[in-house]
């Protein structure tokens, strides 16, 4: 359907930075690049806010959601406490050692879970995806804010693949960190998104 079309052309463009945090969203005018009418676009767009990925704005707009610090941190805080209830995971080891030795940090990040979760309650699934949805700008400045995240990465995906005691420590040093640096996060998220024109969070 064109509402559908709709949805995964903005949701795409949302993630993959096209149209980053706090960018207006004109109905109309996103409507006329899609190529369709503007029905489908706000039936997309609601979906969208339901998920959390966009808000209304003003003049009948929307905007790409931004987290406050607070927000931030609870998302941090939910995620880990999502993955928590996937211990002891069955997923292959070795796979999930593969992916997080092998692929980009974020994107490493996103498809250890989706390993890790294959066999879960669907309900976790869908929240959990929701999470890293709603997490994936911020993943992509961990590097620049925290270091070497890519070592601490594998670290906690080797304890969890090992089915290691040190897991558990491990997972929640990796999400205290991320809770305890979420207005640094936040602010370059913001900075990176709207680069040299003065705006404040």
């Amino acid at each position: 359907s064109a509402a559908q079309r709709a949805y995964d052309e903005i949701k795409a463009r949302v993630l993959d930075g096209r149209l980053p945090v706090r960018t207006r969203i004109d109905v109309e005018v996103l409507a006329r690049d899609l190529g369709v009418s503007s029905m489908p676009v706000r039936q997309a767009l609601s979906l969208l806010t339901w998920e959390r990925l966009v808000r209304p704005g003003k003049h009948s707009a929307y905007e790409v959601a931004l987290w406050s610090e607070t927000e931030l941190a609870h998302l941090y805080e939910w995620r880990g406490a999502l993955l928590a209830l996937t211990i002891p995971i069955a997923a292959s080891g070795p796979e999930l050692k593969r992916v997080a030795r092998t692929q980009v940090y974020a994107q490493a990040v996103h498809e250890v879970m989706r390993l890790i979760e294959a066999g879960a309650n669907p309900e976790l699934r869908r929240a959990a995806i929701n999470a890293d949805e709603r997490l994936w700008a911020a993943r992509q400045v961990e590097t620049e804010i925290l270091g070497d995240v890519e070592a601490e990465f594998a670290t906690l995906v080797a304890a969890l693949a090992d089915r290691s005691r040190r897991a558990s420590t491990l997972m929640k040093a990796y999400t205290r960190r991320r809770v305890q640096h979420a207005g640094a996060l936040r602010a370059h998220v913001v900075l990176k998104a709207v680069p040299n024109n003065g705006a404040h969070g």
